[in-house]
């Protein structure tokens, strides 16, 4: 397994190495299980098994799972917890990393999930933020592996 590496902030990643990394066959299978995970509404979950392959991960790109974990915390928060905050947050930080990535890395559309982001902000916006119970689910996009 390899060791620990701290978070890096967009601002310290060298983009010159942004590249599709070569995953294991347990860095794919828990990445593909994550995107069913995701699919199927358990953001926890998806989280938790993308977070096992950012773990594993070393390579400036691996700030891309990171993106996908935030993506992933967002939704739990919208959809389960109904926290106003840090699903914005995470929101955002899920969109500054995912935006690195564009339009498409690692057989996602990429260009859809930011999308996404920007359709879920103005659904919250309408609905306000006391009133998350009514956040339309279909907004959730479906991640497809191209």
């Amino acid at each position: 397994m390899t060791a620990a590496y701290r978070k890096k902030t967009v601002r310290e990643i060298d983009l010159s190495l942004l590249q599709e990394p070569a995953l294991t066959p347990e860095d794919w299978a828990d990445f593909e299980n994550g995107v069913r995970l995701f699919n199927t509404h358990d953001f926890w979950h998806a989280h938790e098994a993308w977070e096992a392959v950012w773990k594993r991960r070393s390579e400036e790109s691996r700030i891309f799972f990171q993106g996908m974990i935030q993506l992933a915390a967002a939704y739990h928060l919208l959809v389960v917890k109904k926290r106003y905050g840090g699903m914005i947050r995470n929101f955002a930080k899920a969109e500054e990393k995912l935006r690195l990535f564009t339009p498409h890395f690692m057989r996602i559309n990429v260009l859809q999930l930011l999308q996404s982001i920007e359709s879920a902000r103005k659904e919250i916006t309408r609905i306000d933020n006391h009133h998350l119970d009514a956040f339309d689910n279909n907004l959730i996009p479906t991640i497809i592996l191209s």
